[in-house]
């Protein structure tokens, strides 16, 4: 009887390091992808926004134009993450019109899982 419960706690183990071995293998997918994608969109000439954490759902692109130099933007739902590429500069506010905390972000940087209301950005 001993041996048969022995037995039962060393499949549990087996099975529990198992799966665990396998979420963290799809975690490291996870995040191999997107640090694949920050690095392609700070590649980019122009600076991308996402209305979701971690860079899901790309809602705008602001600078892709020749002659672009400034934008001012007021984002009525907001962005919640922001990948600047060298050569921009992005000055974010939490508040609409520009209230609220200011942050700048030189290129190339990424900010997630924040709250942005409005923007002015600047090509430098």
């Amino acid at each position: 009887m001993a041996a048969i419960a022995l037995m039962i706690c060393v499949v549990s183990s087996l099975s529990a390091s198992m799966g665990g071995g396998f979420y963290m293998f799809k975690k490291e997918q996870e995040n191999t992808a997107k640090e694949e994608l920050i690095a392609e969109k700070k590649a980019s000439p122009y600076v991308t926004m996402y209305s979701e954490c971690d860079y899901k759902e790309e809602i705008g692109k602001v600078g892709e134009e020749d002659d672009f130099e400034e934008a001012e933007l007021n984002i009525g739902s907001g962005i919640k993450s922001l990948i600047v590429p060298a050569g921009f500069k992005a000055v974010t506010y939490s508040g609409k019109d520009k209230g609220g905390t200011k942050i700048t972000l030189g290129g190339p940087s990424d900010q997630k899982c924040t709250s942005i209301k409005s923007m002015v950005v600047t090509k430098v």
